[in-house]
């Protein structure tokens, strides 16, 4: 993707994680959007799921948060269900994450969360693979990977929900690159909007034609900076 990464800096302490994003916390954290067309990148500002992101980290954990303008959320499943099929009835954001800038589509990872907390997440070690079983015994990825993510979501009717994302650096730990990232690294990272059975979808970084949601080389692009460099804000390639 051309143009620089986005500056993605350290926060000055960790959020408390109540779905709100209005600790102080946040003030400095770089912004992502808004979300566009995950085909052509064209804008779409009257989407149910128009959204865009706050990104920041901290020494033991990836913080983000995403406020989506959608009116009426659904979230049918359990919080607690063990790797729902969040994409394909609720409302909420899913992030893709490759450590590292090839962009080759190894070693990448899967997060959905929908707005009622319940947790899709998995490791693949491929362009959507490894895919195994069929049917409602599906597998997608290594869905035997945990994120740990801590998550909570806020919503007020009739105008929008935010939802907030912990995901520990430990969860990354058998990463190929060095984990925590230092200061000046480069990782692939691509966040995306939806709900309806994804018949309704933004994305930050749009594919052009590329592939599905997993490719890693229209995934968009940060460094992870010191706090003197941060309050950068880009928007979607």
């Amino acid at each position: 993707i051309a143009g620089e990464p986005v500056a993605v800096p350290r926060l000055p302490g960790a959020p408390i994680v109540d779905g709100k994003l209005d600790d102080a916390a946040w003030a400095d954290a770089a912004v992502l959007g808004p979300f566009v067309d995950p085909s052509s990148g064209a804008p779409l500002p009257k989407s149910p799921v128009n959204a865009f992101a706050r990104i920041g980290f901290t020494d033991d954990a990836l913080w983000l948060g995403v406020v989506v303008r959608d009116r009426s959320p659904v979230a049918p499943f359990g919080r607690d269900e063990v790797d729902p099929h969040v994409w394909g009835k609720s409302s909420g954001v899913e992030m893709m994450l490759q450590p590292g800038d090839p962009g080759d589509n190894r070693d990448y990872y899967e997060l959905q969360v929908d707005v009622g907390g319940a947790v899709f997440d998995s490791h693949f070690d491929d362009y959507n693979a490894p895919i195994t079983g069929s049917g409602a015994a599906k597998i997608f990825g290594h869905q035997d990977w945990s994120s740990g993510v801590e998550r909570a979501a806020f919503v007020r009717r009739g105008s929008f929900y935010s939802v907030e994302i912990r995901l520990p650096w430990r969860a990354l730990a058998g990463a190929r690159v060095a984990v925590p990232p230092k200061p000046g690294d480069v990782w692939r990272l691509n966040l995306y909007s939806f709900r309806d059975g994804q018949r309704f979808a933004l994305a930050w970084s749009p594919l052009r034609g590329q592939g599905n949601f997993h490719r890693s080389a229209r995934f968009g692009r940060v460094r992870f900076v010191a706090p003197q460099a941060s309050g950068a804000t880009r928007d979607s390639r």
